[in-house]
């Protein structure tokens, strides 16, 4: 049903174009200009008498008459025609007076069309046309689409780079939308159809305002935040993926989240970090969005200094002094101590340590209570009995 609904919708384009293109495609002439198609005979008219002896110029020269040049009644026709032969044409009549002048041009139909279709949300189509390349000709272009319920539209365009605009689509229909981008130039046309579905062709925006920090006191972690495209409405959630890795390294580590925050609990010590955030529609429609811009942060490290000051020792007494001094010292706090891991491991450590001293002690006093229960029944043993 599609299939033959497109069809007609194709007829009904064409239909369209046909107005725009003579029925003779090989010669289309404009003001003093004949356009033709390259490999197509073309037919260059003097309106002269008929019978009128007439002589045929191009860019001022004789044309000389061949198998591929030929004169007709009058009219010169160029078989075949190729490229070399383009040039400013002029019939003269016997005496040399100009009867008639015009500039022959010559290129081919317009390329087929290449059209991309995107919504950056689900309320708003664009399809942007693709010149692949440079066309012979001035071309125009007939831009509409049919809806699921096979309405014709004329497409609009808010954006100068694009060709079609779609305003608040049908989300989840089955039948999708077709659009038709015909190009028409003065020797021919070409039509690109293209279906599309909303839920194929969404691809948000990346993540806006991407944030990176150090976590205070903890030097291998990093809290990353994010927020939604401005495009992007917050009634369709996201899903996102942040990529992070050191900046010399090639390799990125990544974490998957619909949250607009995550930790980053791995990183290392007074090392700086390149982190990036992309997203995508929560329920896994379209595609994901390109990468956000890059942010850059160092990971949180702490060097406390302490020094032990120089101490002086004076033994005073008539003769002299001595002075004792020990030279300073700095002690390092190894900041991975801060870090929580460490701080479960030392519990652990004093944990285990209690418990070692608790069974010494336990163990310590159960044999002294056994060494004194022993001495008291051997001292009964070696009383006298009266």
């Amino acid at each position: 049903m599609i299939g033959s609904t497109s069809c007609i919708y194709h007829v009904f384009v064409l239909a369209v174009a046909s107005f725009l293109i003579p029925a003779d495609a090989n010669g289309f002439r404009g003001n003093d200009i004949l356009y033709g198609r390259i490999g197509t005979d073309i037919t260059l008219m003097c309106n002269a008498a008929n019978g009128r002896i007439v002589q045929w110029k191009v860019n001022g020269s004789l044309v000389v008459q061949t198998n591929s040049t030929k004169v007709q009644n009058g009219n010169l026709l160029l078989l075949m025609a190729s490229l070399p032969v383009e040039g400013n044409y002029s019939c003269h009549g016997e005496a040399g007076e100009m009867l008639h002048s015009t500039q022959l041009k010559l290129g081919y139909p317009p390329s087929k069309p290449l059209v991309h279709c995107e919504a950056q949300n689900f309320y708003r189509i664009y399809c942007s046309l693709e010149k692949s390349h440079k066309e012979f000709f001035p071309t125009s272009y007939i831009a509409t689409y049919r809806d699921p319920e096979s309405n014709v539209w004329n497409c609009t365009t808010q954006v100068p780079s694009n060709i079609c605009q779609i305003d608040n689509p049908e989300l989840f229909s089955p039948i999708p939308y077709v659009i038709n981008i015909t190009a028409v130039n003065p020797v021919g046309h070409r039509t690109t159809l293209l279906e599309i579905l909303t839920p194929d062709i969404v691809r948000p925006d990346p993540p806006s305002n991407v944030k990176a920090e150090p976590v205070f006191g903890s030097p291998r972690r990093i809290k990353v935040q994010w927020n939604y495209p401005l495009s992007w409405s917050q009634h369709f959630e996201l899903k996102f993926i942040m990529e992070y890795k050191l900046q010399q390294n090639n390799f990125m580590s990544r974490l998957e989240t619909i949250e607009k925050e995550e930790t980053i609990t791995d990183a290392i010590t007074a090392q700086l970090y390149v982190i990036r955030v992309k997203a995508k529609d929560s329920f896994d429609f379209g595609k994901w969005s390109d990468w956000s811009s890059e942010v850059f942060v160092t990971t949180w490290s702490e060097i406390i200094p302490t020094t032990i000051p120089a101490f002086t020792m004076d033994y005073m007494d008539s003769h002299d002094q001595t002075v004792f001094a020990s030279s300073p010292t700095s002690i390092i706090l190894d900041p991975d101590v801060l870090d929580k891991d460490a701080v479960i491991l030392i519990s652990i450590a004093i944990l285990v340590g209690l418990l070692t001293i608790t069974t010494v002690f336990v163990l310590w006093v159960r044999k002294k209570n056994q060494e004194a229960h022993e001495a008291n029944v051997l001292m009964k043993k070696t009383l006298p009995y009266f």
